[in-house]
């Protein structure tokens, strides 16, 4: 088995590695959890751990297959915020902190203030200032740990690190620059004023997703045969634009709905004002061709884990597992306490678990996705179908009550990893001319409304966004 090229996926929960042919066909797979350590008592991420683990399965993984000959070129995608700083010898310095823990939450505050008094930096930025991103993590660190930031020779992005460590040559992959809140997505450049306000460590290279890095220099990839010294590292990046860059070699006018541990809608534009809006985010395009990336996320495990949280997510699993949906569309009264439930988790009181209540959290959760897909077609968007995809997206039940609150057919891609895939065609791209490359392929099924729940939600809707739109002019006044 020759020319084969790996994607790797590095997500908040799992680690993914898959290996494919030519033709885009998986001939191997495999995930496992995220290798975690401790951090003032919370999970973080040893980046020299996360490298020695992928190794372990990048070469589990071609051993596997019997490939006769190393692999051609390596990508990854994965985690947008968290990063490590590095020495000058790219060893990381400490331990990585989470995007979704929120100990630099003061710090965001005091971002967000700057950047109002800065002249648009913000919407510049395309996304919002809050604890998740890396500018506030950089500013935690240098009150914090300043010695660590001191020392740092730059500061590597997780998702890139092992690519980095590999091919002995530091980037960064331009989708994860946009994810820091110091980078201008529409002009392409860091903001001098941003990064200083942060205190943010020197920065490497910014490059594009495709753009060859290097090659492996070094290490257990090239001891076991599984790497050559010829084998390509290519640069990946944001997890969620590059499964949506999957999707968008079989529709390049999909709207993508990615249904992970974020729920993330994407699509490309070609051109849009900077501006704020509390549905939307912009970034660059996944490949970082020309344009404008919109992005609307909504925060969908969170709204969720209660329910899974009770009895091992046994009663979520069964609620989900059928083609339809159990029970009748909920009140507007349930769905809105839902919303509440989920937008205010730390005032709630209220007991969890029951059907009732499920079915109106997965409502809401469906009606603010419809907001979001509001917000992005506002911009000039005319992205259609609508493609879901991710781990959520594999419930039937879950897309027809999609497709019933968006009033549109839903389709789903018969394909169970389309990040780590979206890695690996990037990979593949590097090495296979595209006068020569192979079609990439997968069956797409469309999963219709259903008339009677559609009627209901479209009767719902605008008393549901005149109540979410008056939560977020609070939230940000």
């Amino acid at each position: 088995m020759d020319s084969l090229v790996c994607g790797i996926d590095v997500g908040s929960t799992n680690v993914k590695v898959i290996l494919v042919d030519r033709s885009a066909r998986s001939v191997w797979t495999k995930a496992i959890p995220v290798p975690r350590s401790m951090y003032g008592g919370l999970p973080a991420t040893d980046a020299a751990v996360l490298v020695a683990t992928l190794e372990g399965l990048v070469i589990e993984g071609w051993r596997a297959t019997g490939a006769a000959t190393p692999l051609r070129a390596i990508s990854i995608t994965g985690v947008g915020e968290d990063g490590v700083p590095v020495s000058d010898d790219l060893r990381p310095l400490d331990l990585a902190i989470p995007w979704f823990d929120n100990r630099a939450d003061n710090e965001s505050q005091r971002l967000r203030d700057f950047a109002g008094e800065s002249a648009g930096e913000s919407t510049r930025a395309g996304v919002s200032i809050d604890s998740s991103r890396t500018a506030a993590k950089w500013l935690w660190l240098r009150e914090n740990r300043p010695e660590v930031m001191r020392d740092a020779g730059l500061w590597l992005a997780l998702t890139d690190y092992a690519a980095a460590w590999w091919s002995r040559t530091p980037f960064i992959s331009e989708t994860l620059a946009a994810r820091t809140a110091c980078y201008d997505v529409f002009s392409r450049t860091w903001m001098p004023a941003m990064l200083g306000a942060c205190g943010a460590p020197p920065l490497p290279p910014v490059l594009a997703a495709g753009t060859v890095v290097g090659t492996v220099a070094a290490g257990p990839l090239l001891e076991s045969g599984a790497a050559a010294g010829n084998t390509l590292i290519v640069a990946g990046g944001h997890d969620h634009p590059i499964a949506a860059s999957a999707v968008r070699r079989l529709n390049g006018q999909a709207l993508v709905d990615s249904l992970g541990t974020a729920n993330l809608m994407y699509t490309e534009i070609e051109n849009v004002e900077p501006r704020a809006d509390p549905f939307v985010a912009f970034s660059v395009p996944a490949l970082g061709t020309p344009g404008v990336a919109c992005l609307g996320v909504y925060e969908f495990s969170a709204a969720l884990e209660p329910f899974r949280a009770r009895d091992s997510g046994v009663a979520l699993s069964s609620f989900l597992a059928g083609g339809r949906l159990p029970g009748k569309p909920s009140t507007a009264w349930d769905i809105s306490e839902a919303l509440k439930r989920c937008l205010n988790p730390a005032t709630n009181s209220a007991p969890y678990g029951d059907a009732v209540q499920l079915r109106a959290a997965l409502e809401s959760g469906c009606l603010y996705a419809r907001r979001m897909l509001e917000a992005i077609r506002d911009t000039g968007s005319t992205a259609t179908p609508i493609y879901a995809v991710g781990g959520w997206a594999r419930s039937d039940a879950l897309l027809q009550l999609r497709a019933s609150v968006f009033g549109e057919a839903v389709a789903s891609v018969e394909e169970s990893e389309l990040t780590a895939l979206g890695a690996a065609l990037i990979a593949r791209d590097a090495i296979e001319p595209s006068e020569t490359r192979l079609p990439f392929q997968r069956h797409v099924r469309f999963i219709q409304p259903l008339a009677e729940w559609q009627e209901i939600y479209e009767q719902y809707y605008p008393e549901f966004r005149e109540r979410l739109d008056r939560f977020k002019e609070k939230r940000t006044a």
